[in-house]
């Protein structure tokens, strides 16, 4: 008895909740088009015109910055460096040596990165991807003068891009905390230990002393200064907080290699995107797309 009250007690509290669409007493709605006032349509809820589908705006809340006084004072060390030293040092070599030569150079360090690559995709399991990536390494070191001309695109070989960070990455480890190294630009926790997996990889580790490992990475940052001059100015303009969009751009960019490297192949179109999307300099905007 006591749960009949309490039950009728509830209906009699809920019915106007309910929308009871015929009172009783009351004549039912003639028929006809209905319209429903604007305060009883259902509000959507706002969505980002520009965020990914694979990639949701919630993944900026996501990132963890808790040392981020150290990283914002890292970030301006980068910056003045770049402007002060990197930016002028690679407009005066840019008069010194043709474009054409720069681009070929460029090629040429690609190409010794071959074993990080290599070992890269035999780890993620991609064996057709390494022996592509064998292949492209054996035509271009011969037929394209070691690397500095890149034949195997033209015979349909494409590149693979592999490296540590993306190998973790695919295994589901997570990119932990946000660093902003000095020199190296901006990384994760994932990020570090890849940049020190894929430098024990890289032949100037161990060819010709701490001078050439020291030497031909500044150099090769050097040079790929001179072939983007202005980007890195026209980012900055482009932003509120430059310290923030370069974090984020960092994120979204290792996000897409990882989610692109758990395909089951990479598209051609994917290669060449995250092949030129490598071309931030070091010192700015470290291993963006490496």
């Amino acid at each position: 008895m006591k749960s009949l009250c309490l039950a009728a007690c509830l209906f009699t509290v809920l019915r106007p909740a309910l929308g009871d669409q015929n009172p009783a007493g009351q004549e039912p709605p003639q028929a006809g088009p209905s319209v429903t006032p604007p305060a009883a349509q259902e509000e959507k809820p706002l969505q980002d015109p520009f965020a990914s589908e694979s990639q949701p705006a919630k993944a900026a809340a996501e990132i963890k910055d808790p040392l981020q006084p150290m990283n914002r004072a890292f970030f301006r060390f980068n910056d003045k460096l770049y402007l002060w030293v990197l930016k002028p040092a690679g407009q005066g070599y840019s008069k010194v040596l043709p474009g054409q030569a720069r681009t070929s150079f460029g090629r040429l360090f690609g190409n010794v990165k071959y074993p990080i690559r290599l070992v890269n995709n035999l780890l993620q399991g991609k064996f057709k991807a390494a022996g592509i990536e064998t292949g492209r390494f054996v035509v271009n070191s011969t037929v394209g003068i070691g690397g500095l001309f890149d034949p195997a695109k033209e015979w349909k070989l494409e590149a693979h891009p592999a490296d540590f960070d993306q190998t973790l990455g695919f295994h589901g480890v997570g990119p932990g905390i946000y660093f902003n190294w000095p020199l190296f630009g901006p990384s994760s926790g994932r990020g570090t230990a890849g940049l020190a997996a894929d430098g024990a990889l890289s032949p100037w580790s161990y060819v010709g002393g701490v001078g050439v490992a020291v030497g031909v990475p500044a150099y090769r940052e050097l040079n790929n200064a001179s072939l983007h001059q202005g980007e890195y100015e026209s980012f900055k303009k482009a932003t509120v907080d430059p310290y923030i969009a370069m974090r984020s751009a960092y994120f979204q960019s290792r996000a897409d290699a990882v989610q692109k490297s758990r395909a089951r192949e990479m598209t051609p179109a994917d290669s060449r995107r995250m092949s030129k999307a490598s071309s931030c300099p070091n010192i700015a905007g470290s291993q963006l797309n490496e």
